[in-house]
């Protein structure tokens, strides 16, 4: 017994020493905030009616915009890191002052690997895949889940890649009755959907966070080839197929940007 009484505090003083020490993991991952704004023009778009902009001479106004993203990924020349395979962007809830769109929707990731990055690629739409899914596949708050079911249409046995709405004033006189109210939804069909690539340098080091910020110009969007804009007094939501076709390019061509 007197030889155990010597050897216990001995015993002690190697577990306290043990206890004291911390093993710091190494931080090897980076974070990513991404911003999506609206401009029209080189105006801040804002939405819920409150404001007019110039349509060639007519007023528009817009009530609502938003549009999926997929396969969001960062590129390196190891490959693709995916930040996510699907989002939902609803600038709808971000747009009401100018004070709100000038910051955007965010979308924030973290545990990015470290490095050097030289794209970032992303797709608008919803990819042939998941377009075949509903929303009873997905839990409620997934982004092509319940949450969002009016983004899905049964019609088309798949989901809406951007919507865009408000009131065009045809003839001028202000807004009133014999107005147009539009909504153009765009998608449903595999050749709609359009991959994205923007070239920039990103630095990724530990325990950073990085910032993009995206903008959307919706005059663009809604420009021809030619340089005029979509007749909205023609608008037929029923017949819009070369219209469609003519938003998802400007996607490509111009229209959505990294700042």
């Amino acid at each position: 017994m007197k030889h155990l009484i010597k050897i216990l505090p001995f015993v002690y003083c190697l577990v306290f020493i043990t206890c004291g020490k911390q093993t710091v993991e190494p931080i090897d991952t980076a974070s990513l905030n991404l911003s999506f704004r609206a401009t029209y023009g080189e105006e801040t778009l804002v939405l819920d009616n409150q404001k007019e902009y110039d349509y060639e001479g007519k007023a528009v106004r817009f009530s609502k915009v938003n549009f999926y993203l997929a396969n969001l990924v960062a590129i390196n020349d190891d490959g693709e890191t995916e930040l996510s395979e699907v989002q939902f962007i609803d600038l709808t809830l971000t747009h009401n002052t100018s004070t709100e769109a000038e910051i955007g929707t965010v979308r924030s990731f973290s545990k990015v690997p470290i490095g050097e990055y030289k794209y970032f690629g992303l797709g608008v739409g919803v990819p042939n895949d998941l377009n075949k899914t509903n929303p009873s596949d997905y839990a409620t708050s997934h982004p092509l889940g319940a949450n969002n079911s009016s983004e899905y249409l049964e019609d088309w046995n798949g989901y809406i890649f951007v919507r865009i709405e408000g009131e065009y004033d045809k003839d001028g006189d202000g807004f009133g009755s014999n107005d147009i109210a539009f909504s153009y939804q765009v998608g449903g069909r595999e050749n709609l959907y359009r991959s994205v690539e923007f070239e920039s340098t990103l630095i990724f080091s530990a325990g950073e966070t990085v910032n993009l910020d995206f903008e959307l110009d919706i005059k663009q969007l809604f420009t021809r080839p030619a340089g005029s804009l979509i007749r909205i007094i023609d608008y037929d939501p029923t017949d819009i197929n070369e219209e469609r076709q003519i938003i998802m390019n400007n996607f490509e061509q111009g229209a959505f940007q990294l700042k």
